[in-house]
C-alpha cells in the first residue's frame, strides 16, 4: 500500500460550487482507482492524504498537480505503508454555511488527535490538519 499527502492553496476565487466539482470527480476517480484517503479545505488551504497502489495515487497526484484550482502544491511525504487506513472513508462534504460548523471543526481537530499516527505519512498529515484548521478559527470552515 502506497500512501501519499500535500498540502496546497486553493485559488483566491474559488467558491463553493469549485469545491462541489472537486468532490463530484474525486470520487468517481478514486473509486475507479480505489484510491480511498481525506481532503481537508480550510482557509484557502488543501491537505490531502491518498492511499492505494503507488502508480494510482502517482497518477492522481499528477492530475492534482495540473488542477488549476490548486496553486503551491507541496509534497508532504510518500512512502509504503504496511495496510490501508482510511479504507472506509467515503467522501464528506461540510458546508461552510452550517450552523454547526466550529463544532465540526472541534471534532476534526479531536479526530486528528486521537488518530493513528504509526508512519510518517499519517503524522505529516495530521499535523497539517491541525495547523490548517488552527490557522484562524474564526474563518469558515469546510472538509471533502
Amino acid at each position: 500500500m502506497y500512501q501519499l499527502n500535500y498540502h496546497s492553496k486553493s485559488i483566491p476565487e474559488l467558491e463553493l460550487v469549485h469545491l462541489e466539482n472537486i468532490l463530484e470527480t474525486a470520487s468517481v476517480i478514486n473509486a475507479s482507482k480505489d484510491v480511498t484517503g481525506c481532503l481537508i479545505y480550510h482557509n484557502h488551504s488543501f491537505v490531502q492524504i491518498l492511499e492505494g497502489e503507488k502508480k494510482d495515487v502517482l497518477e492522481i497526484f499528477e492530475k492534482i498537480k495540473a488542477d488549476n484550482r490548486h496553486d503551491s502544491i507541496t509534497l508532504l511525504w510518500e512512502n509504503y505503508v504496511e495496510k490501508r487506513y482510511f479504507n472506509r472513508w467515503s467522501m464528506a462534504f461540510h458546508r461552510p454555511e452550517d450552523q454547526f460548523s466550529t463544532q465540526f471543526v472541534n471534532n476534526l481537530l479531536m479526530l486528528s488527535s486521537f488518530s493513528e499516527k504509526s508512519s510518517g505519512s499519517l503524522r505529516s498529515f495530521w499535523g497539517h490538519v491541525r495547523r490548517v484548521l488552527e490557522s484562524d478559527p474564526k474563518q469558515e470552515y469546510e472538509t471533502i
